[in-house]
């Protein structure tokens, strides 16, 4: 029973993955609940339910949050694009109705955004790029955490940039019918490595990898794998036990944490380990290894 409830969990998460991805696809069409959950093969019946329980905001404040997202990438990237252009190129239709939206969310106008330092900006951009948690996640996530040092990792993966919650389960999708290709005996640890890109904004900055470390320097991938080097180095160590949907706050907390303790940090990409197999381990009893690099 547990088994089929586990499933059917990674089932859902696999279909609001789905119905955010068509949202960003269709941002400037009017959008109904029924075709959104019909594009993402769920009833319409539980699908609000489902997609606030799992995304932690209603489809409808997902799709006002992206366009958002948009509009304050505009305005960053083109100073002189009138803001009724912008607001028309996201498919309001005036410019007071974006005006309003804009103010009743961000708590400024985009007139007051664009005068605004480019960290300020930048920091809007960041939060509203940030996937929303459900206002309610009790995670288990130990309190401490030990100093490790890694060793040198071979490290074959896919890439793609975008909010890590919802890029990670499509590419762990991609990456296990390629991983057959692979020498099983080369196979080390299962790694997710996230990052920033400091030349990017908003959702083009954040860079996640869905790979595997190799015993040895592989000479060969699967078509569409990459590989580099990960150097060894100091981490910060926590454990997280529970679904793999609370590693982004986990994450969070971890930051808080180093933060108080005034653990002094490196800028380089951080690093899941999952210590154990999602398709024979109840989702409550999944364990994964969070590493933060550290000086």
């Amino acid at each position: 029973m547990r088994k089929k409830r586990d499933h059917q969990t990674q089932f859902h998460r696999f279909q609001i993955g789905r119905a955010k991805q068509y949202v960003r696809m269709h941002l400037m069409e009017p959008l109904s609940l029924e075709r959104i959950a019909r594009e993402a093969g769920s009833s319409v019946h539980h699908f609000v339910r489902l997609f606030q329980a799992y995304g932690g905001e209603t489809p409808f404040e997902f799709k006002r949050r992206i366009r958002l997202l948009a509009a304050l990438r505009m305005l960053q990237d083109d100073p002189y694009a009138s803001i009724a252009e912008i607001a028309i190129s996201i498919g309001y239709g005036t410019a007071a109705a974006f005006n309003k939206t804009f103010r009743k969310h961000l708590a400024l106008t985009p007139s007051e955004f664009r005068k605004l330092g480019k960290e300020a900006q930048d920091a809007i951009v960041y939060d509203q790029s940030r996937s929303r948690m459900p206002t309610e996640v009790t995670m288990n996530l130990t309190t401490g955490f030990d100093a490790i040092t890694r060793p040198v990792t071979h490290y074959a993966f896919l890439e793609r940039r975008g909010p890590f919650s919802e890029v990670a389960p499509s590419l762990w999708n991609e990456l296990h019918p390629l991983l057959a290709q692979v020498d099983p005996r080369e196979l080390r640890e299962y790694l997710g490595v996230s990052g920033a890109d400091k030349s990017r904004s908003g959702e083009d900055a954040m860079i996640y990898q869905a790979g595997v470390a190799l015993a040895n320097e592989a000479d060969r991938l699967p078509a569409g794998m990459q590989r580099r080097s990960i150097e060894t180095g100091k981490y910060a160590r926590f454990v997280l036990t529970g679904p793999y949907a609370h590693i982004g706050a986990a994450f969070d907390s971890i930051f808080k944490t180093l933060a108080a303790k005034q653990v002094a940090l490196r800028s380089e990409f951080c690093i899941e380990n999952y210590l154990n197999d999602p398709r024979t381990t109840p989702e409550s009893e999944l364990k994964t290894e969070l590493l933060v690099r550290i000086a």
